[in-house]
């Protein structure tokens, strides 16, 4: 028998098995790291003054030595506890920051008894690791592990959905090494918080969106990528980018009408059928968990809290509230600045539309996965920077999709890198650094735009090369 002409599946070569290796023990062994309570009494006891920066680093390392400040910096858990609630919440009725001799505990629902500030779809995410454990400690490590399972699978579907099949080895390698060095500019945060499920409702909607393109007379499958997108909503609202983006790609080039309305279609019923029901389920109380982001001001990691806090230095009135879980700013241009959010967030997936309808090529390179995934990714950035608020976690909703991008197409290695920029611009202020941010920290208002401009110039470079882009991740 002559031998095989077909190459190895890459998951065979020797990097990007060590690539995966190096994603397992990250996650596995160094985010789960965290002081006990006992410790961190220890540790807060010897501080005198709070806000100073190295007599923390000394109590810290009084404790565990040079060790403890790798645990310190991966010790950032605090929102799982409000996690754990939830799940607790929802699969048991029982709510822990209540007695637990309370009458109603066991009869809890979230939502009617208890305000819960994420929707249903985001509930669903919580609630895996509370299958397997009831305490906070247990719960924690089982989240760590969900969220290198999330990860992982949006960051492998994801390297199979954007080419449409296997990528080869030194594709493979090169997105997994990408995705290496975001998961260390991001330190611990890739396991402490959920966001890692919009990534994956995104990678979703790629292989939906490929297997409907292999199927252009059925447009069954074109309204299923709109349900998903629909259903991703009701875990964070940003996996809706997925309409615009797979409505451009299919009428930009052979105008594939059926299959845009179809995608419409699919969303509009799946989203009414879905509000329709949780708000009969639960009522007001699901409402409240849109009106409460809806309520929220200028948060001060946002692009208008940078300008804003840069401008206080010159005189401007500015002060620092803590409200909706967060750090926001109080100030009399909010009420000129909240109104145009949104019009900026539709100027740039404006400018995007144009870019990208604009190509010479758009016949050629318009409907595909990546293209998708090139539009998904744009878009989410712009939405990040015109947003009234700007958590950190953000970022998350990226790393996976621009590691897949970066290891299709060498043109994306700068804008890849200024994202590498922003996230490690964003450890330098979140999380042990914060209380110099709520002070306003001359130093960490610089940090703060230069990261905001860091992210601006990757858009504005996504968005000029975008043809260069799509030629070559598409092998044209």
């Amino acid at each position: 028998m002559p031998p095989s002409s077909e190459p190895s599946p890459w998951w065979k070569s020797t990097g990007p098995l060590l690539a995966l290796l190096v994603h397992a023990v990250y996650f596995l062994v160094l985010c789960p790291l965290h002081f006990s309570t006992e410790e961190w009494g220890r540790i807060r006891d010897r501080v005198r003054d709070v806000s100073s920066t190295s007599q923390w680093t000394s109590s810290i390392m009084q404790e565990r030595g040079y060790w403890g400040l790798v645990i310190w910096y991966f010790d950032i858990h605090e929102e799982v506890d409000l996690y754990h609630r939830y799940a607790q919440l929802a699969l048991r009725g029982v709510d822990v920051t209540q007695p637990a001799a309370a009458p109603a505990q066991g009869r809890l629902a979230p939502y009617r008894d208890v305000p819960v500030e994420y929707q249903p779809g985001a509930l669903l995410f919580l609630l895996p690791p509370a299958l397997f454990a009831s305490s906070g400690d247990g719960y924690l490590h089982g989240f760590v592990i969900w969220c290198f399972v999330l990860y992982l699978a949006a960051l492998l579907a994801g390297m199979h959905a954007a080419g449409g099949g296997p990528p080869t080895a030194a594709e493979a390698g090169r997105t997994l090494w990408w995705s290496v060095r975001f998961l260390f500019y991001f330190g611990g945060i890739v396991s402490a918080r959920f966001d890692h499920a919009v990534a994956a409702v995104c990678v979703a909607g790629l292989w939906l969106f490929g297997r409907a393109l292999r199927r252009p007379e059925a447009p069954g499958a074109f309204a299923a990528f709109g349900a998903l997108a629909a259903a991703g909503v009701m875990v964070k609202i940003v996996p809706g980018v997925l309409i615009p983006a797979g409505v451009l790609c299919l009428l930009c080039g052979e105008r594939r009408w059926r299959a845009a309305l179809a995608v419409l279609g699919g969303f509009a019923v799946t989203l009414t059928v879905l509000h329709a029901a949780f708000a009969a389920c639960w009522g007001q109380g699901y409402l409240q968990s849109y009106t409460y982001h809806m309520a929220r001001g200028i948060q001060m990691e946002s692009t208008y809290a940078g300008i804003l806090m840069a401008l206080h230095g010159a005189g401007h009135p500015l002060a620092v509230v803590k409200s909706f879980g967060s750090y926001n700013l109080m100030t009399s241009h909010a009420r000129w600045l909240l109104p145009l959010a949104p019009v900026l967030l539709l100027a740039l997936a404006g400018a995007v539309a144009w870019r990208f309808w604009r190509r010479k090529d758009a016949r050629e390179t318009s409907a595909s996965p990546f293209a998708l995934l090139m539009l998904t990714i744009t878009l989410l950035l712009g939405f990040v920077l015109t947003n009234k608020v700007f958590s950190p976690q953000y970022l998350l909703w990226l790393a996976p999709l621009f590691a897949v991008a970066c290891g299709r197409s060498e043109a994306l290695e700068w804008p890849g890198l200024l994202f590498l920029l922003a996230a490690g611009l964003t450890q330098v202020m979140f999380p042990h650094l914060y209380r110099l941010v709520e002070a306003m920290d001359p130093l960490m208002i610089v940090v703060l735009n230069l990261r905001n401009l860091t992210l601006a110039v990757a858009f504005a470079w996504l968005l000029w090369k975008l043809p260069r882009i799509l030629r070559e991740g598409l092998g044209r």
